[in-house]
């Protein structure tokens, strides 16, 4: 044996043993070991089988197993097994198509076990569209985008009603239908730093509330007024507590209304001064009471 014979055949024991080995090999090796091949080729005929029959024929058969070439198929009743044995050659035909590289040479139909599919409700269909409130949304839309603003606008209202129907209530801060109260969008807003800001200074200020939009935008504004009558709504609780245990001393009581007026101006969206005695029926029903009682 010549020396470079005897150097090339060393090297290729020695890439044998333990040099690297390509994909393709090492697959082929552990397919052929496991004998995994064969199982994908089966597979592959069971989870086509729905595709090459169609939905109707799939509902009432379950592809079981295959041996060798045969496919063993389930069916629902023996006169169904009965015309399917008939026909199966035409399901041969298009199986094969499908597989050419693992053709059948027979599917062969039993009665069996061939468990009824769960088909998911059909959605329902969506309501009408709120063209009134529609009408609300562009009202300050130039007039040649309008028919496009009003074709979204109906669309927003319609999802809006279909919320509604679902059970989704009104978001307390923007008021959309939400199924989360309030909806994420409002409960990211009212951790804002800024909108905390506000709303303590609305308190105090509730006419600060028309200026709010042009720093903190509408959603902000909003967010900053829910926080206010929220805790407005507390204030007054305790208010109309201590105004009942003192007896209705006029201390308690003139405070009350002072804060049962801004209240109501935040809740209204107006001026303090423009309230009237009927907007009482607004506020919480203690502090109504309270302030309503004896005058």
């Amino acid at each position: 044996m010549s020396w470079d014979r005897y150097n090339r055949d060393r090297y290729n024991r020695g890439r044998r043993l333990s040099g690297p080995r390509g994909l393709g090999e090492l697959m082929g090796a552990t397919l052929g070991t496991a004998r995994i091949a064969k199982g994908v080729g089966r597979a592959r005929a069971i989870l086509a089988w729905p595709g090459v029959v169609g939905p109707d024929i799939a509902r009432i058969t379950r592809p079981r197993t295959q041996q060798g070439s045969v496919l063993f198929v389930d069916v629902r009743d023996s006169a169904a097994a009965h015309h399917l044995s008939m026909q199966r050659h035409h399901f041969l035909k298009a199986m094969n198509a499908l597989l050419p590289d693992a053709p059948l040479s027979d599917i062969r139909f039993s009665v069996g076990s061939v468990r009824e599919p769960v088909m998911p409700p059909a959605p329902a269909p969506l309501p009408a569209p709120d063209r009134a409130r529609a009408r609300e949304l562009v009202q300050e839309v130039s007039e040649d985008l309008r028919p496009a603003a009003l074709r979204a606008a109906e669309a927003i209202t319609r999802s809006r009603r279909w919320r509604e129907e679902q059970g989704w209530r009104p978001c307390p801060v923007c008021g959309e239908a939400s199924q989360e109260q309030p909806c994420r969008a409002c409960a990211l807003t009212l951790d804002d730093p800024n909108v905390r800001r506000a709303a303590r200074v609305l308190i105090q200020q509730p006419e600060y509330l028309a200026a709010l939009p042009d720093t903190l935008g509408d959603s902000g504004a909003n967010a900053a007024r829910h926080l206010a009558l929220r805790r407005l709504d507390e204030q007054l609780e305790l208010l109309a507590l201590e105004c009942v245990r003192s007896g209705q001393e006029d201390g308690y009581r003139e405070f009350l209304a002072q804060q049962a007026g801004v209240y109501l101006a935040l809740h209204l969206r107006c001026a303090r001064s423009d309230l009237k005695r009927p907007d009482r029926a607004h506020l919480p029903e203690r502090a109504r009471n309270v302030l309503n009682a004896g005058r």
